[in-house]
């Protein structure tokens, strides 16, 4: 046992189900379950996990349900508590069930869903942790373009896995009616059956979203269609598969090109990925606040996305955010935000009726003010994590910055931040940059050919200045082993400001998105100081957008530092 689990009894009523993807029970063997376990007791502990002051099953639903079933709700039951993530409690999860008792096809479909949206739509890394192929997952997400009617009939066990499979392919307004028509028949339509009638319905040449010029007169061009979809089809279809899936697959990444200079994350999301994206909301119940909407615009995970859903097949959705527990934290931290505003308020509001009339004795609150209302409490953006092209530019930047500060730095605080180095990461100061250096200050032109006495007694020809002018060097020449966070530490504690050294320029702007370099102008004042041609410029070409917002009359431009480059 490791020191992130041990072993309980709790009470039932203290442990929440959550999330639990078995959706079906077989009566029979829980009734069987509950009787032994009246008889012998719980054999084998449930596994929980702590979350939110409570607990929540994560493996062990029938047997905590069959416990409550047999002696109530104050019952204890045995369990190993284990601190996990989402994603190592689905994990578990799946893979308990797994082992104890086949789940279906569709359960599976759904946990892998939630399995892929904790992973931000890692494919590889689901199929890893529930022990799956990438054929396997990606058979299972497929799933997911079901109707619930389907899944639902699949779990009662009215059609088969491959009736869902092919129901799946079609697009979601028709695949209920088609079920119903389904089931109305005196024999449900073998597998084969309904393939062969779905086949040409598949490819409606009508709804395809590439270009048809070609499909005019070509002989896999025809509008036959099978009896059981006459009422829910109509127009032609295509009988070559092959070509109509590849002009499809090539129209849909024609459509994601075209949107990656405007964001930073543009993916073609298909069926099952509903749960690694989620739509960017300042507002509302699901909202993240006004001020982290603009700071999540230049977070890497931000972008826009084409579907390949047959429902919504080459329709495009921007403004969304591709790591849905990132997106979660950011809610709950707004929710907490005006929760707490709300709580202080109210104190407020009370402490002021109760002293109201000592108030007003001792001193009348001036005319027009009233004491008893709250000021809004002031909110905070969270940092957003830039992309990784960003990251590389900033800290480009903020080496520089370090580097030409030290070099002029006061002389108390130059020998701090060389002692610091020295005593914190020795190793990361540059042998070979701090002795070019130094040996540029005492005019030498190679020290390093010098030996230990040799280069001793350059040094000590040197005057008090010269001695000081060559220690200055030394801690402006660190290695790139060195880590960035470090810099950005030992910047902050010796109150060196970006301000001083950078300024937005056109190198900084090229670099972004359009989404980007529209955050900042926003952050930064830039779209208030164009006025009403700001929003044909950001629509229009990203050249003359930059050389807009870095021309204009009257603007400071120094001193104006967006916070995705502040350290």
């Amino acid at each position: 046992m490791n020191q992130n689990e041990k072993s309980v009894r709790i009470p039932i009523r203290q442990i929440t189900a959550g999330f639990n993807y078995r959706r079906r029970f077989n009566k029979t063997k829980m009734d069987e379950l509950v009787e032994d376990i009246k008889r012998q007791g719980l054999l084998q502990d449930i596994l929980i996990r702590p979350l939110n002051g409570a607990y929540q099953v994560v493996a062990g639903h029938r047997r905590l349900r069959a416990v409550e079933l047999a002696f109530g709700e104050e019952a204890e039951i045995g369990a190993m508590v284990r601190i996990m993530t989402d994603a190592e409690a689905t994990a578990a999860m799946v893979s308990e069930n797994k082992i104890r008792e086949d789940t279906s096809a569709i359960e599976d479909a759904e946990a892998a869903t939630r399995m892929l949206g904790l992973l931000n739509g890692d494919r590889e890394e689901t199929a890893r942790r529930l022990g799956w192929s990438p054929h396997t997952l990606n058979a299972r997400l497929g799933l997911m373009n079901a109707t619930d009617k389907v899944r639902d009939a699949y779990i009662d066990e009215k059609i088969l896995l491959g009736h869902v499979e092919i129901l799946a392919a079609l697009i979601k307004d028709v695949q209920d009616g088609v079920l119903e028509k389904m089931l109305a028949r005196p024999k449900v339509p073998t597998v084969p059956e309904l393939k062969a009638m779905a086949e040409q319905i598949l490819l409606n040449l009508d709804a395809a979203i590439f270009d048809k010029g070609e499909c005019g007169g070509c002989h896999y061009n025809t509008g036959k269609q099978q009896a059981m979809f006459e009422t829910s089809f109509e127009g032609t279809r295509c009988t070559n598969r092959g070509c109509y899936e590849k002009k499809t697959e090539t129209e849909l990444e024609s459509r994601r090109q075209a949107l990656t200079g405007d964001y930073q994350v543009v993916r073609i999301v298909r069926p099952g990925d509903n749960m690694t994206v989620v739509p960017l909301r300042a507002t509302g119940a699901k909202g993240v606040g006004e001020d982290q909407a603009l700071a999540c615009r230049t977070c890497g995970d931000f972008g826009a996305c084409i579907s390949a859903a047959p429902d919504k097949l080459g329709m495009s959705f921007k403004d969304v955010c591709f790591n849905s527990t990132c997106n979660a934290e950011k809610v709950d931290a707004r929710v907490k935000a005006e929760q707490q505003t709300e709580a202080a308020a109210k104190e407020q509001e009370t402490a002021g009726a109760a002293g109201a009339d000592e108030a007003k004795e001792k001193s009348p609150a001036p005319k027009g003010t009233n004491s008893t209302k709250a000021a809004k409490a002031p909110t905070k953006a969270a940092s957003s994590e830039p992309r990784n092209a960003v990251k590389e530019y900033r800290e480009s930047v903020w080496r520089k910055v370090f580097q030409r500060a030290a070099l002029r730095l006061p002389v108390a605080q130059s020998r701090a931040l060389l002692i610091a180095l020295c005593l914190h990461s020795p190793r990361t100061l540059s042998h070979s940059d701090a002795t070019k250096a130094v040996g540029k200050v005492i005019g030498h032109d190679d020290l390093s050919s010098l030996e230990a006495g040799g280069l001793l007694g350059s040094l000590l020809k040197l005057d008090q200045k010269g001695l000081g002018d060559s220690m200055q060097q030394i801690p402006a020449f660190v290695g790139t082993d060195l880590s960035i966070n470090a810099i950005a530490e030992m910047m902050t504690a010796l109150d060196i400001k970006i301000e001083q050294h950078w300024k937005v320029n056109e190198a900084f702007f090229d670099l972004l998105t359009k989404t980007e370099v529209d955050a900042v102008c926003i952050e930064l004042g830039l779209d208030k100081a164009i006025g009403k041609e700001y929003p044909k410029l950001k629509v229009g070409g990203k050249a003359d957008y930059i050389k807009a917002i870095l021309a204009i009359d009257g603007y400071d431009y120094v001193g104006k530092i967006p916070a995705l480059m502040r350290w």
